[in-house]
Formats: C-alpha cells, structure tokens, sequence
C-alpha cells in the first residue's frame, strides 16, 4: 500500500487546456484493454457475484455502412443508464450485436455489384469501429450477428418446433406481387405503386406462403390493464401508447356471425359483426374483391364490370384500401340477399375498402348506425332505414352525418324496439339470431397470422424439404433437426426473373428426402428478418452454445431483460412478435415469465439539420465520427442527452455542441478551485474516504440537491434535466468565493461527487480527472508511458466506484434567498430562515422593511401581496 503522503496533484502542466482528443482514445484503449465493460453473465459467476444483476438491452442496428446520430442518440441514452446502473453496484450485462438480414443487403448487392454478405460484414466491421468512438459501456463479447450460420441455425430450430405443434403451416395470403419477377415483395419493396427492381406495377394476388400461428396467442397477448396500485400491466411497465397500439392491431372483437341467403341460390353469404343490434338497419351486403363468392354470384350482366373492379382493387396496397378518408367505390353484383329478421331484399356490392383478411371478407352495410356505411349509401343512393333513435319516439329521418346514432334506443326493429342499446338490445337479439337458427357466437381478431416466409435471398433458409415426384411422395418434409443449419449458399442469383433466389442453386436446391431418400427439394424461401429479431435477446446470453438456442440456467438468472430500449415504430412489429416469441418459449418449458422485458423505453428521433428524416438519399445524414473530430465523443455524448427530452424529435443543430463542449471544458478548468489542504488524508491505500468536512451548509445543500435530482431524472429518462441540474450546479460552484482571495473554495468531496454524477454522459473526462485530480497519484511515474499504473495494477477507474447517495437532511436549506417584485419587476431579494418560509406576515414585514421596496412602493399601500412559500413575494400597488 501506498502511504497517503507519497499522493500529490498529478502533472498540472498537462492538464492546463482541455484537449478530448489527447484522452477519448487513451482511455478507449484502456477499457478495452482490462477488460473494464465485460461481460460478467457466467453462471458460476452470477452465484458468486453479491451484486444484482442489471439485463440492459438496446434495439440492434441494421448495417447500413455508417453510424449517425440516430444510432448514437439511442445507445448514447441506454449507455448513460447502463453505466449509472453499473455505479450503482449492479452487475450490468449491456451486450450489443447486429441484425443483419435483410432486403437493403439485396438492394445495395444489385446496385453495387456486391455480394451481400460481402457487403454485410464489411459494413459491420465498420460500424464496429465506429461504435468505439463514442466510448460506450456495451460489450461485443457476447455480440450476435443474425446472418451467422451459428444464429439462424436456431431461428430454424423455433420453426420446426412451431412446425411440429401445428404453429407454422402453409397457406395463402394476399401479398404484393410483381408479375415481371413474379415474386412476392414487402411494403418497402414498393415505391409509388411498382416494382422497385423493374418497375412493373404491382398488384395484389393471393401467394402461398409460410405462416405462424400468431392467432392463437391473440388473448395472450392482449394487454390487461394496469394494477391500479403498482401501475403495471401483466406485471411490466411498457408504454401505454405501446399497449394501446397492440390491443388495437390485435382488436379482438366478440360478436355474432351472420348467414344471410344469397336470392334464387344456393349460396349463403356469411358476416361477422359488432353490432348484431343493428340487423334490422341492414340494406345492403358488401363482399371484399377477393371474396371466394364474388365470380360465383355476379350476374352475366355486371361479370365484366365487378371483373374490372377487382383487377383495380389488386393494385391498391392494403394501407390504401383501408384509409378512412378514401373515396368510397364499390361495384354491383347483379344480385340480392335476404335479411332473415324482415324478409327485404339487400343489393350485394363488392368494395375495395372491405378486406378478405379480416372477419369474413364481407359486411353488412348500416347506413343508418355507421358513418361509412352512410358515405358509401349516399354515393350509390342505397336505401338508409332508422334503427337507432335518441328515444323510442324518434322518426326523423336520417339526412346528414350528424343524423347517425351509435348508441341510444332501438327503433323500427320489430320486438326489440324500445330497448336500450347497445345494452340490453344486443345480448336479447344474439340470443334471438342464435335461437333461429341465423347466427352463432364468435370471437374474431383484426390480428391476422404472421406470414414469415419471403422469396428473397438475404435471410434465413425456411428448413423445409418438398418431396413431390410425379408417381407421388411424402410432401412436406421437415429438416431433421440434426441436419441444421440449413446454410444459405453463396452462389445464387439474386435478381432471377420468375424464381427465387435460392431455386437458382441447383447443387444446393435438389437434395434427398430425409424420410424417403428419393429426390426432393428444399423449400426456396427465406425468413422473414422480424423472425430474427423476436429472440436474439434470448442469444446474447451464450451466442457460441451449440446444443440449444440458449441456456436454461443462465436466462433464468438474467432474463427478463430489466430495461429495453428501442422505438416506436416498432410497436406492431418487433415488438409484438418477441412477445410471441417470448409465450412460445415459455409453453416449451424453457423459460417462467410471460414478457421479456420488464420496461420498454420508446426513444425519440434525431432529424437531419433541414428538419428531415435522416436519410442517404436526402443527403442530410449527420456522421458521428464528424462531431467526434471538432469536438469530441464527451461533448456530443451530453449535447445527445441535453438536447431534447429522450422521447423527443428534433434536428441535429452541430454547432450547438459549442456549448456543452464548453461545459465540459468548465468541469476541467474548475480543478484549479478544488481545495487542495486535505488531499492524501482522504485516501488510505486505494479506497477514497469521504466525509462532509469543511463543506458548509449552503454547499451540502446544493450538492445532495443535486444527487437528488440527477438520480430520479437518469432513472425516469429524463437526461435532458438532469444533464441541466448539473450545469446549475456547476454555475454555483464556479462562483463560491469570488471576489475573494485564493481561488480554493471546492472541496474535494464535491468535485469527486460532480465527477460521478457526470461519468455516465462524459466517461472519458471524467476518467481522466479522476485519475489525476482525484487519486493524484504519483507510483513510480516511467512504469507506464502516461504516468499511470501499470496493467498489472488494480485500475481504480471511476466507472467502478460507488453511485453518489443524497442524505435528506441536508435537502433543507437553513437560510432561503426569496425575489420580491413589486408591479411584477423584481426589486429585492429577502435571505431568511427556512424555518420562516411558510410565516407569509413574517415575509411581508420584511419586504415592507427594505429600504429598495419602500423606494419602489413611494409611500402607496400595496393593493394586495402574492406569497408563494419560499419562492415569491409580489407586490401590487
């Protein structure tokens, strides 16, 4: 052990100016080099490990090539957190990876004349690099990578398990579909209507394709509410904009279907409804254009009319046909149905804002209780009958939007009238419908299940073999599982006309049946990226296990994730989908909770400087590594945290960082005003002992202030306000004791103090004043090149000490400065006892005493006084 003598202010020639680039990468250096961010997720370890652990996970990045701000503004925040957990004494496991599949890899290989696995991981190599830069706290040491034949194995691993259990099966959906290709494509393969590769135009046709069974956890996954007394919801804190959005997409509805007779035929049409108290409103019947009944009904007269309709329908994109402030259009079968409650005849039309993908494909068109169903009547002149009325003696007619009830009492339908709706009115007439014979009881979702095949090359083979030779065989046929992975080739070509990519391997296409050993062939299709996505949290634990996608023991000790963060985007994607993922594996036994994360943090976006998306295409991309070089990694780190609130949006403004740049340079600068009379006694070997001497009253309240609120602001996410309360605190302890001699008036403790408070947003000055402000050490200064400890030494970095604590008696000030207005101009200030603050008489009296508001007041009686306890005093004359 060193004696606390031998300790004295290190090198003070070097630390005159502020230079980040002299230290952002030294210090880079060495982190990396002792391991500092590691890992420490063993389970032999866990068991040792007194701390508690801390799961901190971020949305991986696509890699695109390049980082921007976007990238640094989400890990910037989940490392700020991370790092503050860390100080806290939590074992933090903060792992990082890339989420690698994907079409842009196909776009960039047909634009570039680059393979895209080439390109993949030359872009992920230097993103990498990048990543270093901002000195984060995560760890590559259990880094996943989706495209990794070791990763994707598993994701096949999930399908054959699905396959096995009836949850992924083959079906038809409809999809967006280029003729030229013939190929199905994404939304985002799209662009104004057409074909992104070829620019045929697109339109929509039903494609078989490779499902899971996502239906069949919608009531799993629907969202309770919150627990009135904790706030939680399925014992998890998400955001209630993301429970919301999922309850909604997945929308279950419970209601009635309906038959309804198609006239002179055979043909029943079936409709699922809501509102089954509106059926004596019913006036028409609208079929989806996909509609199985559609040709089979329609008239020789109007074929060739609905033909028409339906091939326009097949262009509009799904979003399209479901906006509700589309023009409505439809087109007339020929025909009629019959409404079983009346007997009357009802036109059935077909309209493209009718989807086949949800309830029946059909609906019954309510004039008279739906605002759609009215524009639609109206532009077609369809009759409009009155079956809610604000009482039982409505008949006005129905003339206007305004004139179109939902609720109220029933009218015009027969026995039920006069019954409230839609309680008692719509159990009574289900009952009824259901006794007669016309309908049964159902539950229907808008959630849809999840189509998880693609016909594109970037992804991970479906592991599926076909074997259909001619004289027959044993169809589908899954991949034994000890033949996974079923690797994805590289030779292929990825812009086939009228194929999939992987059908163009012939080597790799034609294989043996396992059950049979005849020739067969694997299934061409890859799987969709959100399918990687919905469990890599699973794999950062053991990214190198071979016999399991994870392991057991670890992920009941780490698992949940504690915190996740990631956009909002992602709400009825990503998210969703690891949540079924997550109830999967917990029904094969594998794990015991039922959400993955127990809080989901929705971040903001970080926009290009003319206020745009940030995009390539625009060309308003803000580099990271461009901010790094005029100002440092620290600087642009606080300025991310400073600028907007973490869920805000707002643009990039580079040099706006001059300012943090220059707090930083602030917090550097102020090591020359730290009191230097009790250095060495606060150290005994290498622990720092800190006591509250020689700091006054004024000085500890401000300091435990401070801590306060930088500690609840970090743990709401509010790094905004917390990155402000240091600045303030800053501003104070810059002007203690100016004008005074001597410029030590910072005690050491309150230096030490602001520097762990600010290691999360600036690790990398923070570190280096540590070092040689703090521990001011001096051991043998040639045993390292920087005169620092060896690597064979114990590093006493600030990211391994102790969280700062406020003590709450010290958060009461003993003496309060109070400003006096007097016609709302501040005149004064008023320095009293706390113990006065709530005696408004007492700070009246006062005021009234000093001689600059008697100036101000020039004899006139105040007309009346506003006391704000402690904060306020204002006087109106």
């Amino acid at each position: 052990m060193i004696a606390p003598t031998s300790y004295r202010l290190y090198n003070l020639e070097r630390m005159k100016k502020y230079i980040p680039h002299e230290i952002e990468q030294k210090w880079q250096q060495k982190w990396a080099e002792i391991g500092l961010y590691e890992s420490k997720i063993d389970r032999h370890a866990i068991a040792r490990d007194d701390k508690r652990k801390y799961y901190v996970l971020a949305e991986f990045s696509y890699p695109s090539g390049d980082l921007h701000m976007g990238h640094w503004f989400t890990w910037g925040g989940a490392d700020i957190f991370a790092r503050f957990k860390r100080l806290q004494g939590y074992n933090v496991f903060f792992p990082n990876g890339f989420d690698a599949f994907g079409l842009p890899a196909e776009n960039a290989a047909i634009k570039r004349g680059i393979h895209p696995r080439d390109w993949t991981y030359d872009n992920i190599e230097r993103m990498k690099k990048q990543y270093s830069t901002m000195g984060a706290s995560f760890s590559f040491d259990h880094q996943v990578v989706t495209c990794d034949s070791n990763y994707y194995k598993w994701n096949q691993w999930y399908f054959l398990r699905m396959f096995e259990k009836g949850l992924a099966y083959r079906g038809e959906y409809m999809s967006n579909w280029c003729e030229s290709c013939q190929t199905v494509l994404a939304n985002e393969g799209v662009e104004a209507g057409k074909c992104w590769r070829c620019g045929t135009e697109v339109v929509q046709k039903a494609v078989k394709q490779w499902f899971f069974k996502i239906t069949e956890y919608a009531d799993r996954l629907i969202w309770p509410e919150p627990d009135p007394k904790t706030g939680l919801s399925n014992g998890v804190d998400w955001p209630q904009s993301v429970r919301e959005g999922q309850n909604a997409w997945i929308g279950r509805s419970a209601g009635l279907q309906i038959e309804f007779k198609v006239q002179s035929s055979k043909f029943k049409i079936e409709v699922f409804t809501s509102y089954p108290e509106t059926i004596y409103g019913v006036t028409y019947l609208v079929l989806a254009p996909e509609h199985p009944l559609v040709e089979k009904i329609t008239t020789p007269e109007q074929l060739e009319d609905v033909k028409n309709y339906t091939k326009q329908a097949q262009k509009k994109l799904e979003q399209e046909r479901k906006a509700l402030d589309k023009e409505k259009t439809g087109v007339f079968t020929g025909v009629y149905a019959i409404n079983p409650v009346n007997g009357e005849k009802m036109p059935v039309w077909v309209a493209d804002y009718v989807l086949a993908t949800y309830g029946t494909g059909a609906v019954m068109g309510v004039p008279g209780s739906d605002l759609r169903d009215y524009a639609f009547a109206k532009t077609y002149s369809l009759p409009i009958s009155k079956v809610i009325g604000s009482s039982a003696n409505d008949i006005s007619a129905i003339e206007t939007e305004a004139d179109v009830l939902f609720s109220g009492v029933m009218v015009n339908s027969g026995q039920f009238s006069g019954l409230a709706t839609p309680d008692p009115a719509r159990e009574k007439i289900m009952d009824y419908l259901e006794e007669e014979g016309w309908g049964r009881r159902k539950v229907e979702y808008h959630l849809h299940d999840w189509s998880v095949s693609r016909q594109r090359y970037w992804g991970a083979p479906v592991p599926i073999i076909h074997c259909d030779p001619p004289a027959g065989g044993c169809g589908v046929v899954p991949v034994p599982y000890e033949d996974l992975p079923v690797e994805l080739p590289y030779e292929v070509d990825y812009t086939p006309k009228g194929k999939a990519p992987l059908a163009t391997n012939e080597e790799w296409l034609n294989v043996k049946c396992p059950k049979c050993k005849g020739s067969a062939k694997r299934d061409p299709e890859t799987l969709d990226t959100f399918v990687d996505s919905s469990w890599y949290f699973f794999r950062y634990l053991n990214p190198d296990l071979e016999n399991a996608p994870f392991d057991i023991e670890t992920a009941r000790k780490i698992m949940p994730v504690d915190i996740y963060f990631g956009g909002a985007e992602h709400t009825l994607g990503h998210t969703l989908y690891s949540r079924f993922f997550t109830k999967f594996t917990k029904d094969l036994g594998m794990i015991d909770f039922d959400e993955y994360a127990l809080r989901r943090i929705n971040h903001g976006i970080v926009l290009g400087p003319d206020g745009n998306k940030m995009s390539k295409s625009i060309g308003n991309v803000v580099n990271p590594d461009e901010e790094v070089k005029k100002f440092g990694a620290d600087a642009t780190r606080v300025y991310l945290a400073f600028f907007m609130p973490y869920e805000g949006t707002g643009p990039w403004v580079s040099e706006r960082i001059w300012g943090t740049y220059r707090f930083i340079e602030r917090v550097w600068e102020m090591f020359e005003r730290v009191s230097l009379d009790d250095r060495g006694s606060m150290i005994e070997g290498s622990a720092l002992k800190m006591e509250h001497r020689e700091v006054d009253t004024e000085s500890l309240y401000q300091m435990h202030r401070t801590i306060k609120k930088v500690t609840e602001d970090i743990e709401n996410i509010r790094f905004n306000t917390a990155v402000a309360s240091l600045m303030e605190w800053l501003n104070y302890l810059t002007s203690k004791g100016k004008g005074e001699r001597g410029k030590g008036k910072v005690t050491v403790e309150e230096y030490k103090t602001f520097l762990i408070l600010l290691a999360p947003f600036a690790p990398h000055v923070t570190e280096e004043l540590w070092q040689t402000v703090i521990l001011n050490e001096v051991k043998d200064l040639d045993s390292s090149s920087d005169g620092h400890r060896t690597q064979n030494d114990r590093f006493n970095s600030i990211h391994n000490q102790a969280w700062s604590v406020y003590e709450e008696k010290y958060l009461v000030q003993a003496q309060v400065k109070i400003p006096v207005q007097v016609n709302g101009k501040l005149r004064d200030f008023l320095i009293v006892d706390s113990s006065l603050l709530e005696n408004q008489k007492e700070i009246e009296e006062r005021a009234f005493a000093s001689e600059k508001i008697k100036k101000y007041l020039n004899g006139n009686n105040p007309k009346k006084t506003i006391y704000i306890p402690g904060k306020m005093l204002s006087i109106v004359t």
